[in-house]
This record gives structure tokens, C-alpha cells and sequence, in this order.
């Protein structure tokens, strides 16, 4: 990569202050991991003299490397919509001479070589770290400079596409909370419902029961029976048969039906545990993961509903508050029975359910698009630069 660039120049060793609304600051973690964006949520100014700055602002096509820390290899090109932007000490800016494209460069470290190169050379005592002259002998296979453009234009075209569903995917998660925080709150009501929601403890409309007991490894894995496993709890406000592996059964364990709620026991951190998960399916000969616990409605409840308000945050706070543990945290199933819920009526309930099943298959559908753009451009990098 040497013999194509005018420069390796290491950036500004000061600290960030407060946004002055003009100069930006651009650190390591100020490029999205994913995009290599310039993540503008929070920005900020380098603390410095700006008359004798000049050689730190950046300029079109310039390239950017992290050097060192666990986000080494990470690059970011610059584009004059970016604002006028300043880069920090742990970062290498690269200008590339014109008779190469800028953008042809940037995509060469989305390969699997440009990983490999960062992999193998970045390893070395301490924190690991790439200097300026091994960024320059980095091997890069070069065309024309038309084909170059052309290429680089591709690329820059699937980004943007890219950014723009994954921003919009953002907007919708954004909007999904928004309508959590109003609609549970109460402060946002479906035209027609005016009535007081009833707040009841779980232990009062519903009944536990037990996930898998008595069970050793040599029973999981075959058998005819299935059973729903952790991470389809934890991963799923709706449980998934895309989820569930096969387990020897005996007559002392309990079924799981239609309408059951699943709780995980424990986590790692108290924002993690109690995590719900509903059983929407009519199936015969499931079980439930021993790490669980099983929770059976005995009054009418929307599904959809139940599943929503349980991930919801006014009921996530209290059953986050019932974590107990320092370096695994556990939740007690007595206790997390005496946690009060809102129960409107059900019609009222099935309109809510409905709203966020609509949100969330947005969600889901946005998400798809997103990753099969990221599986095509990996596709092209493939038979591009491989």
C-alpha cells in the first residue's frame, strides 16, 4: 500500500472536549464497527489550537487506521459531507496519490486478506498494534484506474444502501420503544379504551411449573422428544422451532402447551435475567430447558400482548431489581410471582398485541434486507479481490 499513497501522518495526541458546533474529533471508537461510518451520536471537539492545526483536518478520500487496541485494522474513509473533521493519536491518515482511487483502497479492507494481514501482524506482546510501515506493506492487487472507480463506485453504492436500511431499521427500533414507553405507560391509548388498567401479580393469574429435571448429557441430543432451549428464551419474545433440540424423555417431566410463558433463571448481569419468551404453537412433546422456568396463564390473555408487555420496560425494571448474585445473578421464581402486571381488557389487548406484531415483522423484514446486503457485498469482495 506504500507505493500508493503520498503519506502516513500519526494524529493529534490531545484530549476531547464538549462539541463547539464547527471542529469534530474522530477516535477509534467514533467509527461504527459495522459501517466504518463516522458515528456522529456523540461528538465531539479535540481540545486544541485550531491556527496551527491545519495538518489534522482531514480531506476528501483521506483514509484513516486504527493502530493499536482490540479495534486495530479498523479504517474509515472521509467524505466532505462528514463536516469538517480532526483525527485523534491512535489513528494513521493515509492520502492516496490520484493516479489511485480512494475508495478502491478503503474496500480492500473489507477482505479476508486485509484481516489476515491485520491478524498476523498485529500479533505482538502487550496490546496489540500496527505501525505506518507495516500498513505500507500491505499487498494490494491493482487495475486500471478506471477499473479501480468502477469498482470503488460498486462498492460505495452498496454502503450507502446499506446505511440507509440499517438507519431505517434504526428508526423503527426507536419507534417500537417509543410506543413501548407511551403504551405502557398508559399515556398513549387505542381510540375507544379509556378504562382503568387492572394490575395483577403474576402468582394470581397464573401457575410455574419446572423445565427438565433428572437429566444427564448422555440424554440430550437424540430422542423424539424436544425441548426449547435457553437461547431460544432469551433470544426470542416468541419462541422459535428453529430453536429446539431433540432430548430422551421420561413420563416425569412437564409438557409445555400453547399460551406458556418461559423465564430464564440466570445471567451474567441483572439487566439479563428473568428474560420471557411465549409459546405461540399447538404441538405435542415439548419440553423445557432445565436452566428455565415454565409459567402457565390460567386467565385470558393475547399472546402477542402477553409476550410484549413482559419485555416491556416497566416490567423488565421490576424484574431486574429481583436479581440477586455478584458474579452470576439469579432470579427467584417465588419472588418474581409477586411482580404486579398491567392487564387491560382483552380487546384492548389484542389491539396492542397487533400493533407490535406489525412493528416487529417490520423489524424482522428490514433486518433480512439488511443482512442480505452485507451477504452480497461480501459476495463481490470475494470474487473481486480473492
Amino acid at each position: 500500500m506504500g507505493e500508493l499513497t503520498n503519506s502516513f501522518e500519526y494524529g493529534l495526541n490531545a484530549s476531547a472536549k464538549k462539541f463547539d458546533g464547527i471542529h469534530k474529533y474522530i477516535r477509534i471508537t467514533d467509527i461504527d464497527d459495522s459501517s466504518r461510518k463516522f458515528n456522529s451520536d456523540s461528538i465531539t471537539s479535540p481540545d486544541i489550537n485550531f491556527s496551527s492545526a491545519d495538518n489534522y483536518e482531514l480531506k476528501q478520500n483521506d483514509l484513516l487506521f486504527a493502530r493499536t487496541g482490540a479495534s486495530v485494522g479498523k479504517s474509515y474513509i472521509y467524505t466532505e459531507s462528514d463536516g469538517l473533521v480532526y483525527y485523534a493519536g491512535f489513528l494513521i491518515r493515509v492520502r492516496i496519490k490520484p493516479e489511485f482511487d480512494s475508495n478502491f483502497v478503503f474496500q480492500n479492507t473489507f477482505t479476508s486478506s486485509y484481516e489476515n494481514f491485520i491478524r498476523i501482524t498485529s500479533q505482538r506482546s502487550g496490546q496489540p498494534g500496527v505501525n505506518s510501515k507495516e500498513y505500507a506493506s500491505f499487498e494490494i492487487s491493482i487495475p486500471s484506474l478506471e477499473e479501480q472507480q468502477m469498482i470503488g463506485s460498486l462498492f460505495k453504492q452498496l454502503d450507502n444502501l446499506t446505511a440507509q436500511n440499517e438507519h431505517k431499521l434504526n428508526l423503527l427500533k426507536q419507534l417500537k420503544q417509543a410506543y413501548l414507553q407511551k403504551i405502557f405507560s398508559q399515556e398513549l391509548r387505542f381510540a375507544g379504551f379509556s378504562g382503568t388498567w387492572e394490575q395483577r401479580k403474576l402468582g394470581k393469574i397464573g401457575n410455574t411449573f419446572n423445565g427438565l429435571t433428572g437429566k444427564t448429557k448422555e440424554d440430550f441430543g437424540h430422542g423424539d422428544a424436544k425441548f426449547v432451549t435457553y437461547l431460544n428464551v432469551f433470544q426470542n419474545e416468541l419462541a422459535t422451532l428453529k430453536q429446539l433440540d431433540s432430548v430422551e424423555i421420561d413420563e416425569r417431566q412437564n409438557q409445555v402447551q400453547k399460551g406458556d410463558v418461559f423465564f430464564t433463571t440466570s445471567s451474567e448481569t441483572p439487566e439479563e435475567v428473568g428474560m420471557s419468551s411465549v409459546w405461540t404453537y399447538d404441538i405435542k412433546n415439548i419440553y423445557l430447558n432445565s436452566f428455565t422456568f415454565g409459567y402457565r396463564p390460567t386467565v385470558e390473555l393475547d399472546l402477542e400482548y402477553l409476550a410484549t408487555m413482559l419485555r416491556s420496560p416497566s416490567v423488565r425494571k421490576k424484574i431486574t431489581f429481583l436479581a440477586q448474585g455478584i458474579s452470576r445473578y439469579n432470579i427467584s421464581k417465588s419472588k418474581m410471582m409477586k411482580i404486579e402486571v398491567p392487564i387491560p381488557n382483552i380487546f384492548e389487548q389484542e389491539n396492542i398485541g397487533s400493533l407490535f406484531k406489525q412493528l416487529d415483522n417490520l423489524i424482522t423484514l428490514n433486518q433480512q434486507k439488511v443482512n442480505l446486503l452485507k451477504k452480497q457485498k461480501q459476495a463481490y469482495l470475494q470474487k473481486m479481490f480473492n
